[in-house]
């Protein structure tokens, strides 16, 4: 049985509905860090930004098949903000690391 490309990507949105679009930050005030915690991720202009969060931590870049795009090791997670190329219209996988948890987000690259 073949899946279009498209049909994959239709239903992967569907499965996951809080999917990242540009014109607005994901938001999740259920983050792995504190229940209290508000993280938001956001990608534009070639580079990956997010806020909310604090201490050091790393940080995986995931296609949506699961090949490692990038990797950020023992980075500041306050104002955390690096250039990174992403193909427009692509989903990846964010995982962020920290000493005490993990939590995963999905981007689309806009």
């Amino acid at each position: 049985m073949k899946i279009s490309t498209y049909s994959l990507l239709l239903i992967l949105l569907l499965a996951f509905p809080k999917a990242y679009s540009n014109s607005s930050p994901l938001i999740s005030s259920a983050s792995s860090i504190s229940s209290q915690d508000i993280v938001k991720l956001f990608y534009s202009n070639g580079q990956i930004q997010i806020d909310g969060l604090m201490g050091t931590g790393s940080i995986q870049i995931y296609s949506i098949i699961g090949n490692e795009i990038a990797r950020f090791t023992n980075e500041t997670l306050a104002n955390f903000k690096k250039p990174i190329a992403l193909e427009s219209g692509n989903m990846y996988i964010v995982r962020i690391e920290t000493e005490t948890n993990v939590k995963t987000y999905k981007l689309i690259a806009n």
